[in-house]
């Protein structure tokens, strides 16, 4: 066994001979990858992990019937640059989502084939580096990072209202900022977006990931539709199967290509969390997560404050809004601020008829009345978005200045 640093280190977790075989046989050829000996989980699962530090972790639902929940929770929070791929049987498939909520980076179905184990460790693989990236030099002064402008609106919980905020925040950013903003829908499967917006287009994102690899500003600026309040439109896929086809490497690319086209992205994430989810996530500055104010919607977000600390996200990276206030019985601001130890940056009251009436028109509520107290809440919302941006900008810059005015001083002192 190869144990060069070079190599992506993966170490299989599983009592079944069988499974270990197959591993065997998918990587016995991977040049970039090396298998870890599983006699190493002699002395222990964690232990293990501990000494040989693998990258990637194939862990079998079904090991020597440990509850694998609590071991995935387990690894994911003790060991979070290292990411873990379960190998779930196909009896049990409707346990995908608790799996990832567990703190998976993805799972696959067993029986497998070499080629699919193979493309679901390099997707993994992928988005871990985007987490963790290598610098080669620890003498090198930290990587200064240009902001995306990107925010993505995401709900754990159904029916909060994702697609409604994220529609009339990028309406309500390019009436302030007059600057191009670009609304993406990112459910891949049952997009909202171009409905709200009375959009009639064929099309849609998948017209950008058949050329992930190559995309111009030219292409994409063909493919976005324009829409009458002035921002551009990215609309999801028009059919179940085109949204299926979807992979998180295409997508990734396909997001880094608008955000070079455009100076503001919002993406609405819905409420579905998977790994195309997690990649707009990452390729994201920030998450806005959009909560309603009862027990539900706050036993889903702690779960997903789990989750985003599996997945290392800075604790500024995520922002909560309240959404759909107003009732009497509802739990007050404050007590939710306590619940979940976070600050709310906005709320926006609920008024289900105009919001109703809006959906059926195709009309955004933040043209059909810009007086509505709801319209009112997301172009403070957009204040409040703009003003993060303005800052990340700001200090970006700052940064990137007194950097160059240090390699400068450096390069005088050298002669």
């Amino acid at each position: 066994m190869t144990t060069s640093d070079q190599k992506t280190h993966i170490l299989t977790i599983t009592s079944n001979p069988v499974i270990q075989e197959s591993v065997e046989g998918a990587f016995r050829n991977e040049p970039d990858f090396s298998l870890l000996d599983p006699s190493v989980l002699a002395i222990g699962i964690l232990p293990a992990i501990e000494t040989e530090k693998p990258q990637i972790i194939l862990l079998d639902f079904e090991y020597k019937d440990e509850e694998s929940y609590d071991l995935v929770d387990k690894i994911a929070t003790r060991f979070p640059g290292t990411a873990v791929i379960v190998i779930l049987p196909e009896t049990k498939v409707q346990f995908s989502d608790r799996v990832i909520l567990s703190g998976a980076r993805a799972f696959i179905l067993y029986p497998f084939t070499q080629k699919s184990i193979q493309v679901t460790t390099k997707r993994v693989l992928e988005l871990l580096t985007r987490n963790y990236p290598v610098t080669p030099l620890p003498e090198m002064r930290k990587a200064i990072v240009r902001p995306k402008n990107t925010y993505v609106v995401y709900s754990p919980k159904g029916g909060a209202g994702t697609s409604t905020v994220a529609v009339n925040l990028a309406i309500a950013i390019n009436q302030k900022a007059k600057d191009k903003v670009l609304l993406m829908d990112g459910k891949q499967m049952f997009g909202h977006v171009a409905l709200m917006l009375n959009l009639r287009t064929a099309n849609s994102i998948t017209d950008l990931i058949s050329h992930a690899g190559t995309l111009d500003p030219h292409l994409i600026n063909q493919v976005v539709v324009d829409h009458t309040s002035g921002i551009k439109v990215l609309p999801s896929p028009s059919s179940v199967a085109e949204g299926q086809g979807i992979r998180p490497d295409d997508l990734y690319k396909v997001v880094q290509g608008v955000q070079s086209a455009f100076a503001i992205t919002i993406i609405d994430g819905g409420s579905f969390l998977n790994e195309n989810t997690v990649t707009l996530m990452d390729a994201a500055d920030k998450v806005i997560v959009v909560l309603n104010p009862d027990l539900a919607a706050l036993r889903d977000v702690r779960q997903f404050m789990d989750i985003c600390k599996n997945l290392s996200y800075p604790a500024e990276k995520i922002v909560y809004i309240l959404n759909q206030t107003g009732l009497k019985t509802e739990i007050r601001r404050e007590e939710i601020e306590n619940i979940l130890k976070v600050k709310i940056l906005t709320s926006i009251p609920m008024d289900e008829g105009f919001c109703l009436s809006c959906l059926n028109e195709g009309t955004p509520l933040i043209q059909k009345n810009s007086r509505h107290p709801i319209s009112k809440a997301i172009q403070n919302l957009a204040g409040l978005v703009l003003k993060q941006i303005s800052d990340a900008n700001a200090a970006y810059n700052a940064a990137e200045k007194q950097a160059s005015a240090e390699v400068l001083a450096k390069s005088s002192r050298l002669g």
